[in-house]
C-alpha cells in the first residue's frame, strides 16, 4: 500500500499567487494619513475600467505620472508625501503580498501599499500587516504582509489580476513548445 500524505502536514494557502514584476509603493502606515494633499489625485481614476482590449501600458504610464505629480505637489506644500520606495518583484495573492526591500520591518508594523494592476485604471491602496522581514542573500529584506481590512471588491481586482496573468504565461508557454 503506497504511502499517503496527510494533507494537514503541509499548510495550505488560502489564495492563489503568481509572481510578477509591477510597481508597488509602501510606507509606514502613521506617515501615510499625516501627509496626505487636501484632494487625494489617486480618486480620479478610481471610476475607470478600461476593457480588456486597451493597452495596459497607457495606464501603467499615468499610474507613474500621479506619482510623480504627487511627490511635486507635496514638496512644493512642504508635506511629508508618500514616501515612495518602491518594489518591482513581488509574489502576490489574494490575501497578501511578498516583496524586496532596503528596509527591515518588525513583525506585526502596518504598512500601507500603492500598486497599480496593469488591468485596472487606478491606483490600489492596501492596508497590511508584517508577517516577517528577512535578510536576502542579494541584500536587503524579503517582506511579506497580509492585507487587513480589505474590502471583497478590491480582493476580486487582485485575484482577477492573478488568473489573467497565469492564462498569459500559459499561453506563452504553449505557443514556445509549439
Amino acid at each position: 500500500m503506497p504511502d499517503q500524505v496527510n494533507q494537514n502536514d503541509a499548510p495550505r494557502r488560502e489564495y492563489v499567487r503568481t509572481n510578477d514584476v509591477i510597481p508597488v509603493y509602501y510606507e509606514l502606515e502613521g506617515d501615510a494619513e499625516g501627509g496626505r494633499a487636501a484632494f487625494d489625485w489617486e480618486v480620479m481614476f478610481d471610476e475607470l475600467e478600461p476593457r480588456a482590449e486597451e493597452n495596459p501600458k497607457l495606464y501603467e504610464l499615468l499610474f507613474d505620472i500621479n506619482q510623480k505629480l504627487n511627490i511635486l505637489l507635496n514638496h512644493i506644500s512642504e508635506k511629508n508625501g508618500f514616501n515612495m520606495p518602491e518594489v518591482k518583484e513581488v509574489n502576490i495573492s489574494g490575501g497578501g503580498l511578498r516583496f524586496f526591500s532596503k528596509e527591515a520591518f518588525d513583525a506585526g508594523q502596518k504598512l500601507v501599499l500603492k500598486t497599480f494592476l496593469p488591468v485596472y485604471a487606478h491606483v490600489i491602496k492596501i492596508k497590511c500587516e508584517v508577517v516577517r522581514s528577512l535578510p536576502h542573500d542579494g541584500g536587503g529584506y524579503s517582506v511579506a504582509v497580509k492585507y487587513v481590512d480589505m474590502d471583497e471588491t478590491t480582493r476580486d481586482k487582485i485575484i482577477k489580476y492573478i488568473f489573467a496573468k497565469q492564462r498569459r504565461v500559459l499561453r506563452t508557454e504553449k505557443s514556445t513548445t509549439d
